[in-house]
């Protein structure tokens, strides 16, 4: 089992170990296999994607890792944006994979319509590299972000991908409060811990 000790904030330019453990967790992740349904386009477009989101969220200094490389959890602090620079981030995300863009966009869109307005922590993602998980690693990264939004007094918001990633969310006292429907594609979950 993980101790809390073992995690640490995400550096950026040392992030690589946050961007294996993402790519590795959501290779399967039903979301992502909806975006980049080629599985040899998703394997190779996965890294460039996660560094993307890294390093734009890493900024904040808030995200989390345990073990460069077994686990990350990119964390948004209330009152801030996912990207300094929306424009550019996009543009990024869409240079990833011209055949899967329209997919991507649909993902976003969906996603935008949905985010609070309301100030929160925000978990734009958390993944446990395949080899790590159901150690509870996943938990322990979660419980040290829960109690700093509970000493800020502060909700924290998310969006599950998957059953398995609603349920672990649940156990952390995360409600889902709406299912968000991709066009064609599998649904998500709006989840709150107030």
């Amino acid at each position: 089992m993980t101790k809390t000790t073992d995690i640490t904030t995400i550096q950026i330019g040392d992030h690589a170990g946050a961007v294996a453990a993402l790519s590795g967790a959501f290779y399967d992740d039903p979301v992502l296999r909806w975006i980049y349904p080629d599985d040899d386009r998703r394997r190779a477009v996965l890294p460039a994607f996660f560094d993307v989101f890294t390093q734009a969220i890493g900024r904040h200094g808030a995200s989390l890792e345990i073990g460069g490389g077994m686990a990350a959890a990119l964390w948004v602090p209330p009152g801030e944006e996912v990207a300094e620079d929306e424009d550019a981030f996009g543009e990024a995300l869409a240079a990833l994979s011209p055949p899967d863009l329209d997919r991507l966009m649909a993902t976003m869109e969906v996603l935008g319509e949905t985010h609070p307005h309301e100030s929160c922590w925000y978990l734009n993602l958390l993944g446990v590299a395949p080899g790590h998980q159901g150690q509870g690693i996943g938990s322990a990264l979660l419980r040290a972000a829960i109690e700093r939004a509970e000493r800020d007094g502060v909700p924290a918001y998310l969006e599950a991908t998957s059953e398995g990633n609603k349920r672990l969310y649940e156990r952390h006292g995360f409600v889902a409060t709406a299912e968000l429907q991709l066009p064609g594609g599998p649904p998500l979950w709006a989840m709150w811990r107030r």
